[in-house]
């Protein structure tokens, strides 16, 4: 059962990379960055864009990595000081990704 979330998470971090180099690539917002809202007015997407890439490229890799070691630790050999370090991080990186992009909101939106 766990290696849905641990395939769910791998492939939330792929997509969130791809999305950000998409979105740096056309200078357009993904609605992954909207919430599907694609009436939202910006006031400076390319500020914005600019503001969140690299946050985002490292939310990606840490939900990535997080997704490949809990599926090592839930079907090859367990790692419990590894996967104990690696939630603290997730979840480290995803308050930090949030604060980050609500303060990139309010600054250009």
């Amino acid at each position: 059962m766990l290696i849905i979330f641990d395939v769910v998470i791998f492939a939330y971090g792929i997509y969130t990379i791809y999305s950000a180099i998409n979105m740096k690539r056309t200078q357009q917002l993904s609605s992954f960055f909207t919430g599907g809202n694609t009436m939202v007015h910006i006031r400076d997407i390319r500020g914005y864009i600019s503001a969140i890439y690299s946050k985002t490229i490292v939310m990606g890799a840490v939900a990535a990595l997080f997704g490949i070691v809990g599926f090592i630790n839930d079907y090859l050999t367990p790692l419990p000081i590894l996967m104990k370090a690696l939630v603290l991080l997730f979840l480290t990186v995803l308050v930090w990704f949030a604060v980050t992009v609500n303060r990139a909101k309010n600054k250009f939106w």
